[in-house]
Protein backbone atom coordinates (compact mmCIF):
# COMPACT_ATOMS: atom_id res chain seq x y z
CA UNK A 1 0.00 0.00 0.00
CA UNK A 2 2.78 2.40 0.94
CA UNK A 3 4.63 1.53 -2.26
CA UNK A 4 1.62 2.47 -4.42
CA UNK A 5 1.21 5.81 -2.62
CA UNK A 6 4.93 6.52 -2.95
CA UNK A 7 4.91 5.70 -6.68
CA UNK A 8 1.81 7.87 -7.18
CA UNK A 9 3.46 10.75 -5.36
CA UNK A 10 6.64 10.43 -7.45
CA UNK A 11 4.60 10.24 -10.66
CA UNK A 12 2.66 13.35 -9.59
CA UNK A 13 5.91 15.25 -8.96
CA UNK A 14 7.37 14.19 -12.31
CA UNK A 15 4.23 15.25 -14.20
CA UNK A 16 4.11 18.58 -12.34
CA UNK A 17 7.78 19.25 -13.05
CA UNK A 18 7.36 18.37 -16.73
CA UNK A 19 4.40 20.71 -17.14
CA UNK A 20 5.91 23.67 -15.30
CA UNK A 21 9.47 23.61 -16.65
CA UNK A 22 8.70 24.73 -20.18
CA UNK A 23 10.58 27.56 -21.86
CA UNK A 24 9.50 29.81 -24.67
CA UNK A 25 11.69 31.89 -26.95
CA UNK A 26 10.25 35.11 -28.37
CA UNK A 27 11.75 37.74 -30.62
CA UNK A 28 10.97 41.45 -30.91
CA UNK A 29 12.31 43.39 -33.88
CA UNK A 30 14.36 46.48 -33.07
CA UNK A 31 14.98 47.44 -36.70
CA UNK A 32 13.08 50.52 -37.85
CA UNK A 33 10.81 49.96 -40.86
CA UNK A 34 10.49 52.51 -43.69
CA UNK A 35 7.40 54.26 -42.31
CA UNK A 36 8.57 54.40 -38.67
CA UNK A 37 10.35 57.37 -37.17
CA UNK A 38 11.26 56.05 -33.69
CA UNK A 39 14.70 54.48 -33.25
CA UNK A 40 15.17 51.82 -30.55
CA UNK A 41 18.29 51.14 -28.49
CA UNK A 42 18.73 48.40 -25.89
CA UNK A 43 22.46 48.32 -25.09
CA UNK A 44 24.12 51.09 -27.09
CA UNK A 45 23.36 54.79 -27.28
CA UNK A 46 22.90 57.02 -30.34
CA UNK A 47 25.96 58.75 -31.79
CA UNK A 48 24.08 62.08 -31.99
CA UNK A 49 23.54 64.65 -29.22
CA UNK A 50 20.19 64.35 -27.51
CA UNK A 51 18.13 65.40 -24.50
CA UNK A 52 16.10 63.02 -22.41
CA UNK A 53 12.36 63.65 -22.48
CA UNK A 54 11.40 61.12 -19.84
CA UNK A 55 10.94 57.54 -18.71
CA UNK A 56 8.19 55.66 -20.55
CA UNK A 57 6.66 52.26 -19.87
CA UNK A 58 4.11 50.02 -21.57
CA UNK A 59 2.33 47.36 -19.52
CA UNK A 60 0.84 44.20 -20.94
CA UNK A 61 -1.25 41.20 -20.06
CA UNK A 62 0.03 37.67 -19.57
CA UNK A 63 -0.45 36.87 -23.25
CA UNK A 64 1.17 40.01 -24.74
CA UNK A 65 4.21 39.32 -26.92
CA UNK A 66 7.42 41.33 -26.60
CA UNK A 67 6.74 42.81 -30.05
CA UNK A 68 3.30 44.07 -29.00
CA UNK A 69 4.82 45.69 -25.90
CA UNK A 70 7.56 47.26 -28.01
CA UNK A 71 4.95 48.62 -30.43
CA UNK A 72 3.18 50.22 -27.45
CA UNK A 73 6.45 51.79 -26.32
CA UNK A 74 7.02 53.25 -29.81
CA UNK A 75 3.49 54.66 -29.78
CA UNK A 76 4.11 56.44 -26.45
CA UNK A 77 7.43 57.78 -27.74
CA UNK A 78 5.71 59.09 -30.87
CA UNK A 79 3.04 60.84 -28.74
CA UNK A 80 5.86 62.59 -26.83
CA UNK A 81 7.45 63.61 -30.16
CA UNK A 82 10.57 61.63 -29.29
CA UNK A 83 13.10 60.60 -31.90
CA UNK A 84 14.27 57.44 -30.14
CA UNK A 85 13.99 55.28 -27.04
CA UNK A 86 17.15 54.20 -25.20
CA UNK A 87 17.85 51.73 -22.39
CA UNK A 88 14.94 49.49 -23.36
CA UNK A 89 14.29 46.82 -20.72
CA UNK A 90 11.77 43.98 -20.52
CA UNK A 91 10.57 42.83 -17.11
CA UNK A 92 7.61 41.39 -15.21
CA UNK A 93 5.45 42.62 -12.36
CA UNK A 94 3.96 39.40 -10.98
CA UNK A 95 2.58 37.68 -14.13
CA UNK A 96 2.34 40.88 -16.17
CA UNK A 97 5.13 41.86 -18.57
CA UNK A 98 6.19 45.41 -19.26
CA UNK A 99 8.79 47.17 -21.37
CA UNK A 100 10.37 50.49 -20.44
CA UNK A 101 12.95 52.96 -21.68
CA UNK A 102 13.99 56.59 -21.90
CA UNK A 103 12.41 58.74 -24.61
CA UNK A 104 14.91 61.14 -26.19
CA UNK A 105 14.89 64.03 -28.66
CA UNK A 106 17.89 64.77 -30.89
CA UNK A 107 19.40 68.26 -30.49
CA UNK A 108 20.73 68.58 -34.04
CA UNK A 109 17.55 67.92 -35.91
Amino acid sequence: MKSVKFKSAILGLVVTAALTNCTTTRVATLVKSENETIELYTTKLPDRNYVEIGYIQTDGGIFHTPQKLLDGLKKKAYELQADAVTNIKYDFQAWYPFVSGTAIKYKDK
